[in-house]
């Protein structure tokens, strides 16, 4: 009886065969006189590819993609790759017509015997595999076994057989992301397809099946480098490779590794490229149609301003704010086993001398810590962590703390030796940087926060922030427009306003509550004084504060209070960084943007982005703001920029209880903004000034930016326009310095508009002011118990008391706090 089943199932089988031939045979005649119109779609047809984006130099920094793929030309892949492919995937490639009549025969043998459709596959040639990953399904079914004949015949009518493999080449994938042979070369092996060798060429045909995984050399080594020798063996009996070179090749190891995209630098801007060319193009464009994007990112600027920000928040930690414990990641992420953790930052991970990166601790006593940053093994001592002032390792760390730790200047030369390494504390603090070229309005760099890994949010672009005295130009600009002068005086003292019910309370407080008496406009603004900014604005207009800001690039919400004038309202650091280059340009406000070019996928231009420069003042008016603002550089609120050889002015800023702190500055060519502050409402930490919390950031970005200039650059100075006249004038009375004056005062080269310059000489007995008991001071309002404590910037008219200029013991403290950076003299709060 079982023997006349098989032989009915024999019979069977051939009728079927034959079948199937025959059917094979009809469907190439009907292919000779038929068209599948599917087929029309390839003479066009381009694989989605990622978009690429490149720098200022040219130099490439990102690729956005959802399959993540370099489209190829036959040329561009070698001869040992294409043979290593059809070797293991279509011996007979370059023999059948799109389909191979012997593949089909043993395709339906095998699934008759295992009562299986397609259980052993192999009926596909490399043709009907094009077809299937081009147009159709992936189901196990005669239908859709019939298509892709027809579709692979009409195919191989259309197109030769080197375009056919080398559509296939840039289809296929390769795991992890990659598709097509130049992506997979470029992540296994670090170089183009056109570069690798035999070995490798072997061991990427044999992946090809991957959908499972079988064959990936990350996952399951020995299976890849069984199935690369494998290919290597096809090779040598199809005669595409000698004896000798299959020996070679068989003896290579792996070597293989993932090599993704690194972003070294510039998160927070490419993400901003990214949203903005989404918003631009859609979605689909974006992922999949090859964008050339350029970019107006200097990447020494930006790897300089990313190095800036995150040296000196982890420092301004460490020396002011102190140590506090790290976060335990065995309590914070439920880590059961330390092996196997993996933080986000290690992904990507490259060990470089001096670097910040992160460890876990997975060992320690009393005096030492075992850490491990991914694969490596480090180690953290007591002269590591003397900063601390702790006295003992397990007092100061528990196993499982995350910290932030710095590299040595030189790395152990052997992979598995043990990194000292120094302990650091990573910020709760933010900070962001904008430098923009002032010419054309291209952003050169952009921080948008200590870690784009901790937090995607962009400070530099997406927060509205409190700006404090930073604002105060605005007010300045004014009243120079009004024909104000910056030897013009006003009466540093207090003064009361009417607050939102109509009541006199609100009194601009001066920092340390020191008021200064009559003083000149360039004095006021160089050291920041409150009082006097609020008068100014109060003579000028409110309204007409709020209107020359917005001509200079303000985009956030402004109202006209007396507070406006020291900074209350938010503002956005681009915008801030925009004004202040308008000023820089002598009233000519320029357009932001980081994105120069975009071009299609063979570099045909799609658009093109050109500086824009919008007058919005007059050069003279503006020069007097500008002149005004390098005094606050050179002997104001920002002097600790001093040392810096080179024309710079720029202005501090800093929020009621310190909790944003500012500094924004130009050069005749760039501009540069920074702030540093928590995300929430908080204060930064005690007497954390804009010159002490965020200038530095700015003066160490500005000497690498001016260091890497050559020296005709560096000294270059800012343009003085026609009508602006200079001066020489008494630094405390504004008036005309001559003799007897100028022997008895510190003379300022004042710039006046044409015609406004003063032209008598200084009255000697008007010096006699300077005896009176300027400066004097405001007590500080003490509530009583059970009443609240009011705005740190207003007193009530019970508290309108004055006394006297601090003791000398007194005044000898403030002096010290100033020496140190603190305050340095800002009327700030």
């Amino acid at each position: 009886m079982r023997e006349k089943l098989l032989r009915l199932l024999k019979f069977v089988s051939i009728g079927i065969v034959a079948g199937v031939l025959a059917g094979a045979l009809a469907g190439w005649v009907v292919a000779q006189f038929l068209h599948v119109p599917l087929v029309d779609a390839m003479e066009n047809f381009r694989p989605a590819t990622a978009t690429h984006v490149y720098a200022e130099d040219g130099s490439e920094v990102a690729s956005w993609a959802v399959e993540q793929r370099v489209e190829l030309e036959p040329e561009d892949i070698p001869d040992h790759l294409k043979k290593a492919i059809v070797a293991i995937e279509d011996a007979d490639f370059y023999e059948h017509g799109g389909v191979d009549p012997q593949a089909v025969m043993r395709a339906v043998w095998y699934s008759l015997r295992d009562r299986k459709f397609g259980s052993r596959g192999g009926a596909s040639t490399l043709t009907q595999q094009l077809a299937l990953n081009l147009f159709l399904e992936r189901e196990r079914t005669i239908g859709r076994k019939a298509k892709e004949a027809l579709l692979a015949i009409d195919i191989e009518k259309r197109f030769s057989k080197d375009q056919i493999l080398t559509m296939y080449a840039n289809q296929v994938f390769f795991g992890h992301g990659a598709y097509g042979v130049e992506a997979a070369s470029q992540l296994y092996f670090n170089k183009p397809a056109v570069e690798i060798s035999l070995a490798e060429a072997a061991l990427l045909a044999g992946m090809i099946p991957s959908a499972n995984n079988l064959y990936n050399p990350i996952k399951r080594p020995e299976n890849a480098l069984a199935r690369r020798n494998k290919v290597l063996d096809r090779m040598l009996e199809q005669g595409f490779i000698d004896a000798e070179q299959h020996a070679e090749a068989v003896a290579q190891p792996l070597e293989v590794a993932l090599h993704r995209d690194r972003v070294a630098s510039g998160a927070y801007f490419l993400e901003e490229a990214r949203k903005e060319i989404e918003r631009r193009y859609g979605t689909n464009t974006l992922y999949k149609e090859g964008l050339q994007v350029h970019l107006t990112m200097d990447p020494f600027l930006q790897e300089l301003a990313e190095r800036s920000v995150r040296e000196w928040l982890v420092k301004l930690e460490m020396i002011y704010l102190g140590w506090r414990p790290p976060p335990n990641v065995l309590e914070t992420e439920g880590v059961e086993d330390l092996a196997e953790y993996q933080h986000r930052s290690w992904r990507q991970l490259e060990l470089a001398p001096g670097a910040m990166v992160h460890a876990v601790v997975v060992e320690v006593d009393r005096r030492e810590a075992a850490l491990r940053i991914g694969d490596h093994r480090a180690r953290l001592d007591m002269e590591a962590v003397k900063w601390t002032g702790a006295v003992s390792m397990n007092r100061l760390l528990d196993v499982g703390d995350l910290i932030l730790v710095r590299l040595p200047e030189e790395l152990p030369g052997e992979a598995e030796a043990v990194i000292p390494v120094a302990l650091l504390l990573e910020p709760e603090v933010e900070g962001a940087l904008i430098a923009m070229d002032n010419q054309t309005g291209a952003i050169l760099a952009m921080v948008g926060g200590f870690d784009f890994e901790r937090s995607e949010f962009n400070r530099a672009v997406q927060s509205s922030l409190q700006c404090g005295s930073a604002f105060k130009p605005f007010v300045y600009l004014t009243a120079f427009q009004q024909g104000y002068s910056p030897a013009d005086t006003l009466f540093d003292g207090p003064f009361l306003l009417p607050d939102g019910t109509g009541e006199l309370t609100y009194c601009p407080k001066n920092y340390y509550n020191i008021y200064y008496g009559i003083t000149t406009l360039r004095k006021a603004l160089e050291l920041s004084y409150n009082a006097t900014a609020v008068k100014l604005q109060q003579l000028v207009g409110s309204e007409q504060v709020v209107a020359t800001a917005r001509r200079f690039g303000i985009s956030t919400d402004l109202h006209p209070y007396p507070s406006l004038a020291l900074g209350s309202l938010g503002v956005r650091l681009i915008d801030l960084v925009r004004a202040y280059s308008a000023i820089a340009n002598l009233g000519e406000l320029p357009e932001p943007y980081f994105i120069s070019e975009v071009n299609d996928r063979d570099s045909r231009p799609l658009e093109r982005f050109y500086p824009r420069l919008e007058p919005i003042m007059s050069a003279p008016v503006t020069y007097l703001a500008l002149h005004v603002l390098r005094g606050v550089i050179e002997r104001g609120t920002g002097n600790s920029a001093r040392f810096l050889d080179a024309n710079l002015a720029g202005k501090t800023g800093t929020t009621d209880d310190y909790s944003d702190a500012w500094f924004v500055g130009f050069s005749p060519r760039l501009t540069v903004g920074v702030w540093v502050g928590r995300d929430r409402k908080a204060p930064i930490g005690r007497k954390m000034t804009g010159a002490k919390a965020a200038q530095p950031i700015w003066n160490e970005f500005m000497k690498g930016y001016l260091e890497s200039l050559d020296e005709a650059t560096r000294a270059e100075d800012f343009s003085v326009p026609a009508g602006v006249v200079f001066t020489p004038v008494d630094a405390e009375t504004g008036e005309r310095a001559v003799p007897p004056c100028s022997q008895m005062t510190t003379v300022v080269l004042e710039a006046f508009l044409d015609g406004t310059e003063p032209t008598e000489p200084c009255k000697e007995q008007e010096i006699s002011l300077r005896e009176l008991p300027w400066p004097f001071q405001l007590p500080f309002y003490e509530p009583k118990p059970g009443e609240p404590m009011p705005d740190s910037m207003a007193i009530s008219a019970a508290d309108d008391r004055l006394k006297p200029t601090p003791t000398e013991a007194e005044g000898a403290a403030i002096a010290a706090e100033e020496a140190a950076g603190v305050g340095q003299g800002e009327g700030e709060r």
